[in-house]
């Protein structure tokens, strides 16, 4: 049997420790980007640079009195944006801590209603109780998954039901029915039920027959 050289068992070692170093290397280096993006990412940082983006950018031909005469201008208009989507969001928050769009959502999901309905109509409900998109998505998605993965339906499709439920009637207690209606500038509460309310069920509805056709064929 032929003796291996010590200088080659040295150098495999050497080899295995390099790479190993220059691996660890490459990790924390991507780990590090990452980092820094999340950092970037942040609301108040990306705001932040946005801002000073524009200034640099869009406010050369400003001088300083002018870009800070626009500043409070645009303070001025986004302020009362802030407060009342607040607003929204904080009533929002109220009734979902308060826990009746769980326990509803719960109670749907233990009656004989159709499968792919069940998704729908939780998101539906969890929707115009507390507002939320985001969370009516969420809750009817995590409370109908097993259900959806046991009855053999598309899950994919169940995930669309969510989404499309989602949708419905926006109203006082959903932040971005004030940041639309703000935005817009739209004061009546008639006009703007009419504006966002009424266009964001009509939404929903056109949802609910794409949702019942594909399951049709899915």
């Amino acid at each position: 049997m032929r003796e291996v050289s010590p200088f080659f068992i040295q150098s495999m070692i050497q080899s295995r420790s390099l790479k190993s170093f220059f691996a660890l290397r490459e990790e924390n280096s991507s780990e590090g980007f990452m980092n820094v993006l999340i950092f970037l990412g942040q609301p108040i940082v990306a705001v932040g640079l946005g801002l000073i983006v524009a200034i640099l950018t869009l406010g050369r031909s400003l001088d300083r009195h002018e870009a800070l005469t626009e500043m409070e201008k645009g303070m001025a208009s986004a302020g009362i944006i802030m407060l009342v989507t607040g607003g929204g969001g904080a009533l929002g928050q109220i009734i979902k801590d308060s826990g009746l769009g769980t326990f509803m959502a719960e109670g749907l999901a233990k009656t004989a209603i159709p499968i792919i309905i069940l998704p729908l109509l939780i998101s539906t409900a969890m929707r115009f109780i507390q507002g939320s998109g985001t969370v009516a998505m969420t809750t009817a998605a995590s409370i109908t998954a097993p259900i959806i993965a046991a009855s053999g339906v598309s899950p994919i499709l169940g995930a669309v039901a969510c989404c499309v439920g989602s949708l419905f009637f926006g109203y006082f207690n959903d932040s971005y029915f004030w940041v639309v209606n703000r935005t817009l500038g739209v004061s009546e509460a008639k006009d703007q039920l009419r504006i966002w309310s009424v266009t964001s069920t009509v939404a929903w509805a056109v949802g609910v027959v794409e949702v019942l056709i594909l399951n049709i064929f899915m």
